[in-house]
């Protein structure tokens, strides 16, 4: 067997992406998906199933020799456990890393879905060769993961990168909740309830910013604040960290990319006395899974230490 092969998995509330790849980052196969139904236990199992049918696939006889697991919310690495998991009802203080391990026999790595695409993007995609960076993922909610000095910084209590909790107003420290942070008024659903908002019902993100583009002017107006919090975002992140680059990616950044980066780059540019890059996911939607693969690499590694 020429290579030795490493999995990677994706699990949100709605979908499954799973990747097997080298050390070297290479996908060598891939599979997407909706999320298998079931309780976790069965959900797990399925992407286990999968895991090994995909290594089949590579290589006759191949296993995966670790493997890595990315999922959204409140992750304890350390534990291998989901705290607990927005949008994924049941998933509370579930032991991901024993469950996977029993099925596979394979060293697991459990980790935060953004923290395992600021990962990836440090391996093979927009922060390759970077020390010190920051990703932020715009999709239904928004996401931070952090990467300084070389190594993911999960901080003290695992809210590192968490941007979407950033206060945008003075009334977000009043009354704390979702209404004024960062993914109140500038994550998917709230994009999604502008558009119905300004647009009509049954309209969608995408119709906001191609309204905007076509000259409408409420949607114009929308789309300047949203690029406006996004410019204070990074402006806060440079300001504490000094990064080498700022990071988008997301499904909102993959299908608008610089029709909504431009100007948070301009913004930022013109704010910060120094112009650190606002850079575009070179990963899309395979950050996620890739990071996962690093991941498992790493804790192979850790293993065979020992």
């Amino acid at each position: 067997m020429p290579h030795r092969f490493f999995a990677g998995i994706d699990l949100g509330a709605t979908n499954m992406r799973v990747i097997i790849a080298n050390e070297d980052g290479e996908v060598e196969a891939k599979r997407i998906g909706p999320l298998p139904s079931g309780a976790p236990a069965d959900v797990l199992a399925r992407a286990a199933r999968t895991v090994d049918d995909l290594a089949r696939s590579v290589w006759l006889g191949a296993k995966a020799a670790a493997v890595g697991i990315a999922l959204p919310g409140a992750i304890d690495p350390g534990r291998g456990t989901a705290e607990s998991i927005a949008n994924m009802p049941g998933w509370d203080n579930v032991p991901v890393g024993g469950l996977l391990h029993a099925a596979l026999g394979a060293p697991v790595a459990v980790e935060n879905d953004a923290n395992a695409a600021a990962v990836g993007e440090g391996w093979t995609g927009a922060a390759k060769g970077m020390r010190t960076y920051a990703f932020l993922a715009l999709g239904t909610g928004i996401g931070g993961g952090v990467v300084v000095d070389g190594r993911l910084w999960r901080g003290t209590r695992f809210l590192a990168g968490e941007v979407a909790f950033m206060p945008m107003t003075r009334a977000h420290v009043r009354e704390p909740g979702w209404q004024h942070c960062l993914e109140g008024e500038a994550g998917g659903r709230a994009m999604a309830q502008a558009a119905r908002a300004l647009l009509g019902e049954g309209a969608k993100t995408g119709d906001l910013f191609d309204a905007a583009r076509s000259g409408h002017a409420e949607a114009q107006a929308w789309l300047a604040y949203v690029q406006e919090l996004l410019a204070m975002a990074v402006c806060d992140i440079v300001a504490l960290l000094d990064p080498d680059a700022v990071i988008f990616g997301g499904g909102v950044v993959a299908a608008q990319g610089e029709a909504l980066l431009g100007r948070v780059r301009e913004l930022v540019h013109r704010a910060m006395p120094a112009p650190v890059p606002v850079l575009q996911s070179a990963l899309g939607d395979d950050a996620q899974a890739l990071g996962a693969v690093k991941l498992a690499i790493e804790a192979a590694a850790t293993r065979a230490a020992r």
